[in-house]
């Protein structure tokens, strides 16, 4: 990424050298790097793209009898993009870009969705019900693509370059057909009195990314709910305006993370990979095909298993609300994309497969107090907690773990029962060698030295292996909320908002490229660089020795030195605005009139060395993993809002 190169590039090179090029590697010594502004500024500088959709929908409504409704839909989607790239040519990099290149695509692709429902309700005294039944069919979108690239055109006039003017083209085209789904369903709505509340609900929803054996599912759900202050009994707590007591329990099936061919063993031709002479000619190629995909028509549904207990509370007139709710979500059959052994072939993709069940439970909580602190000043405040707990409960017979992907030779994700998705895994550092007798005396370690890293023994064995390699913590925040603030005086609006994340570990890979001398020797270093070890530093010390050894005790291997506190509170948005009065307004024919400036992500309190603590990545895999993530930005805002 262009944060990484920003990370990389050696600070005594500056952005532009003296006769006002862009500067860079292409002197000995600075490894290879590329100048960001000059990635950024000149090689996108002429880059576009675009997206344009039309979405449309009409129905028809049909009260046959009273109270019952058949409805029929009918909606679209077309979409269509395209995208011109221009790279140019450039010299001083240590790899330097040779030629001017030039590509561009376009796409398009239709969706649609048909709905038909039928919607019967009565009243019978105090008994209230509502009937719906219904089906509904929808393709995500079927279209074609084309994209074509080649370099050295005569100019790279952006008048001139075009597909015809490219040298060495190449074309390719892709068509996909969108996934199908069918789906049926009912659902039944209950009241007594408006009191106590029942609702059950029930589809069988089909999909076309999963094979005849297992393409449909069936998932009920049902709630039921009573509202307390409805009670005679309630009539003596004039302070409990309103009380309503809820639970539920249900299930919802989850294909989004399946290929659409899923299923299918697919073969492939590609020039580069399955073309050959095979009769020895000394021009042209035999066309062969090799397999590109593993297909599994035994995946299935994944299946989320939902429980949850809460309550609503308002009190005091509305001065307090209180939401509270108990849950727990099972997700079984979980698909995941396990890594094939090479001898399948190593061009393959490996197919989803359903190989675990994971449970996520906690409590989510909302406090809102609303007052007057004068007759002026109205107040809001919201306070929203949540607490998570995630874990692997199971996994398919004859699989132990998963393990994620790998970052320069690093493995940083191993997934076991009673641990969290995407853990992080690696050896634990104790500290650093302070002296050759301190090596001698330690349990043995390959390329183990004076002030590389020292690893516990975990087995207790006499030796460091990666059977010695332990749990270094979760990605996943155990706790999440924010505080929201809103006042009101006369015609002005004031509101504020933070948010906060604790519980959850970061694995900051991007310390491999700034902190170790061996890593792209030359490249740009970090601070921490200054304080790699010596004599006197010794376990306070950042980083290992400074050298160019690389090995698992230095910077061959994962282990809890790549792993920082993911906690933070980020002042997020903060907005004042301003209504107009309408007798200024109302001369100009405006009917209202508000304006509003704003501030967003000002500052981020964290003890979190990267960039930024709010790392994403690879739901599954990869979640947590900051390899020069992009930050999220300050912004500053100003709008004008006009009622005619």
């Amino acid at each position: 990424s262009v944060i990484l190169s920003a990370y990389r590039m050696p600070t005594v090179i500056p952005v532009f050298d003296e006769f006002g090029s862009y500067a860079s590697t292409k002197a000995a010594g600075f490894n290879n790097p590329r100048n960001p502004v000059r990635q950024i500024v000149l090689n996108n500088s002429n880059d576009n793209n675009y997206n344009a959709n039309a979405v449309g929908n009409i129905y028809v409504d049909y009260e046959p009898i009273k109270d019952l409704t058949l409805r029929t839909s009918i909606g679209g989607q077309y979409n269509g993009s395209g995208y011109k790239n221009y790279n140019y040519r450039y010299l001083g990099d240590s790899e330097p870009e040779a030629s001017n290149s030039f590509s561009e695509g376009q796409a398009y692709s239709f969706a649609w969705v048909m709905t038909n429902t039928a919607n019967y309700k009565f009243q019978w005294r105090k008994h209230g019900v509502k009937v719906l039944a219904g089906m509904e069919a929808l393709n995500t979108g079927a279209g074609r693509s084309i994209n074509g690239s080649g370099i050295n055109p005569f100019s790279m006039d952006l008048d001139f370059v075009t597909m015809n003017s490219v040298q060495s083209p190449v074309v390719n085209s892709n068509l996909f057909s969108g996934v199908n789904f069918y789906s049926v369903f009912g659902k039944l709505d209950y009241n007594f009195n408006d009191k106590y509340y029942l609702t059950g609900v029930v589809r069988r929803d089909g999909s076309s990314r999963f094979g005849s054996q297992s393409r449909y599912g069936i998932f009920p759900a049902f709630s039921a709910a009573w509202r307390v202050t409805s009670e005679a009994f309630m009539a003596d707590l004039p302070s409990i305006t309103d009380l309503k007591i809820r639970g539920g329990w249900g299930e919802m099936g989850n294909s989004n993370n399946v290929d659409p061919a899923n299923q299918f063993s697919l073969y492939a031709a590609n020039r580069g990979n399955s073309f050959y002479p095979i009769s020895g000619q000394s021009s042209g190629a035999n066309e062969g095909y090799f397999r590109s995909r593993i297909g599994n028509d035994a995946a299935k549904w994944e299946t989320s298993e939902t429980l949850n207990l809460g309550f609503d509370a308002t009190l005091l007139n509305g001065k307090w609300e209180v939401v509270l709710d108990v849950w727990r979500k099972d997700t079984r059959d979980l698909l995941f994309n396990v890594p094939l052994p090479a001898v399948v072939g190593n061009l393959a993709s490996a197919p989803s497969v359903n190989v675990a069940k994971m449970r996520n439970q906690g409590i989510d909580m909302q406090i809102i107090n609303r007052g007057n602190l004068t007759s002026d000043i109205k107040y809001e405040l919201t306070f929203n907690n949540s607490f998570l707990k995630n874990e692997i409960v199971a996994f398919a017979p004859g699989i132990t773990n998963l393990i994620g992907g790998s970052f320069r030779g690093i493995n940083p994700i191993r997934m076991e029962i009673g641990r969290s998705l995407s853990s992080f895994y690696g050896y634990q550092v104790i500290g650093y060698f302070a002296s050759a007798a301190e090596v001698a005396s330690a349990p043995a370690q390959s390329g183990a030295g004076v002030g590389r890293f020292r690893y516990a023994d975990i087995n207790g064995d006499g030796k460091i292996t990666p059977a010695d390699r332990t749990y270094l913590g979760s990605p996943v925040p155990t706790y999440t909320g924010g505080i929201n603030l809103g006042l009101t005086y006369k015609d002005f609006e004031f509101s504020a908002y933070m948010n906060a994340s604790a519980g959850n570990k970061i694995w900051n890979q991007q310390k491999w490229f700034t902190d170790f001398f061996g890593t792209f020797q030359g490249a740009g270093k970090g601070e921490r660089a200054k304080q790699s070890w010596t004599p006197a530093l010794g376990n306070a010390a950042l980083a290992p020795i400074w050298e160019s050894a690389s090995n698992i005790s230095t910077s061959g291997a994962e282990n809890s030195w790549y792993v920082e506190s993911g906690d933070y509170i980020r002042f997020q948005n903060i907005s004042l605005g301003y209504n107009i009065p309408s007798k200024y307004s109302s001369k100009l024919g405006i009917k209202r009139a508000k304006f509003t400036v704003s501030a967003t992500n000002l500052f981020t309190i964290t003890a979190y060395k990267g960039l930024d603590p709010g790392v994403g990545g690879a739901a599954d895999t990869g979640f947590g993993i900051d390899v020069g993530n992009y930050p999220v930005t300050r912004g500053f805002n100003a709008s004008i809002n006009l009622n005619f």
